[in-house]
């Protein structure tokens, strides 16, 4: 009987599979696991998830933090239809499904990227200006995630980031001490240029106590970079005010990949202004050499 298993990192994207009947699960840090939970209370090869016929069997394979059912440390224990366990810090929710509930799972998840491509292929429109890119890839990222709020921040090289758009926000709750989002989260994803994802800051070590995010009611976010080749620098960031649905691997899978097609299009964006810029300079009867728009597409 097919069942579906939800892992909640403090600091991560929620993981969710549907398991199958006749399949060992490996549950841990490493890169074989079936079932891989980043986080530094997993061991590498944590515990072990097996259908045994008659129900689902889940064992510790030697981990060093231990594994633990309904709040009880375990060595083994069969799982009941509905059961919570945690992985070393990790809590886990386990869920026997029936078949059509799996394949449904499996639909879904096609579909959902499906409409991501979509939407990615929309930002690669010929001619499309910033001014109407930045909006719009922020609409996206809010559709993908299922967060409530957003802004976008870009800067050209050398330049202060500033926010180009924002939804469900004040003018006022972006400017300074006043300001809405977490900032931590936008600072990690400027100092690594990697995406940052939480669905619950209040279990989160180092959003928890952030001033932005107890003031501001912030339970859920997501922040990733635009990654540009030109020096440009540009963060999207999301969050949600409310408990919900968590934010989970696939959806930052997603909103990663809009964020690329979205760095792409601006830097495509920005040339076409400036070689337009450079033609609306010249004199009338003038056009530029081919070393100009060379210089300017450098």
């Amino acid at each position: 009987m097919p069942a579906r298993l939800t892992a909640y990192p403090p600091d991560g994207a929620a993981l969710v599979r549907v398991i199958e009947e006749g399949t060992a699960y490996r549950l841990g840090r490493a890169s074989a696991c079936e079932l891989r939970i980043e986080h530094p209370s997993v061991s590498r090869f944590h515990a072990e998830l097996e259908w045994r016929g008659d129900g689902w069997l889940l064992s510790d394979t030697g981990s060093k933090n231990g594994l633990r059912v309904d709040g009880h440390m375990v060595r083994s224990a069969q799982l009941a239809a509905s059961t919570w366990f945690s992985v070393g810090d990790v809590q886990c929710s386990f869920e026997r499904i029936d078949d059509a509930a799996a394949a449904a799972h499996r639909s879904a998840g096609l579909s959902r990227r499906e409409v991501s491509r979509a939407l990615s292929a929309q930002l690669q429109q010929p001619n499309i200006g910033m001014s109407t890119l930045i909006p719009q890839m922020l609409d996206m990222v809010l559709q993908l995630s299922g967060l409530d709020r957003g802004f976008v921040l870009y800067a050209d090289a050398g330049r202060p980031l500033r926010v180009h758009a924002s939804r469900a926000l004040r003018p006022a709750d972006l400017s300074g001490d006043r300001f809405a989002g977490s900032a931590a989260a936008v600072e990690r994803v400027l100092a690594s240029r990697k995406s940052v994802v939480c669905c619950d800051t209040t279990d989160s070590p180092w959003l928890a106590q952030r001033p932005s995010v107890r003031l501001g009611g912030i339970r859920a976010l997501v922040c990733t970079p635009l990654l540009m080749q030109d020096g440009a620098t540009g963060v999207i960031y999301a969050d949600s005010r409310t408990p919900g649905p968590p934010v989970t691997e696939l959806d930052l899978e997603l909103v990663e990949n809009v964020a690329g097609a979205a760095a792409t299009a601006l830097e495509a964006a920005r040339l076409r202004d400036r070689i337009a810029g450079l033609i609306d300079a010249l004199p009338d009867g003038d056009a530029p050499s081919w070393e100009d728009l060379r210089k300017v597409s450098a």
